[in-house]
């Protein structure tokens, strides 16, 4: 869980945007925000999960799919999602601040 606003972070980077495409190439829209049976319901992704030591910071989030979110899970630095391998590294001279990368 986290203490920031999906719709906050939403507006934030995908400013004047009902729709778009998460990184592992699922489509979110912003209306679908809290509908968890809407297969275009974007959430709050930690990068680096909080359960292995990830903050709850925005350069740690990443905004996409229920589902790419749930196929990702705890994993960390490497995952699977939407048939596709992705790998996090950490942005250099930063803590937090994670890029994900796709494999494939």
């Amino acid at each position: 869980m986290s203490k920031y606003s999906l719709i906050g972070i939403w507006d934030q980077i995908f400013p004047g945007q009902n729709e778009v495409i998460d990184y592992a190439g699922r489509r979110m829209v912003r209306s679908a925000i809290g509908n968890q049976n809407s297969r275009y319901c974007p959430t709050i992704d930690h990068i680096r999960p909080l359960s292995n030591g990830g903050k709850d910071c925005l350069e740690n989030i990443v905004i996409c799919n229920q589902a790419t979110n749930e196929e990702k899970a705890d994993s960390f630095p490497n995952w699977t999602a939407n048939g596709k391998r992705f790998q996090a590294k950490r942005v250099r001279g930063t803590s937090d601040e994670y890029d994900i990368y796709q494999l494939d």
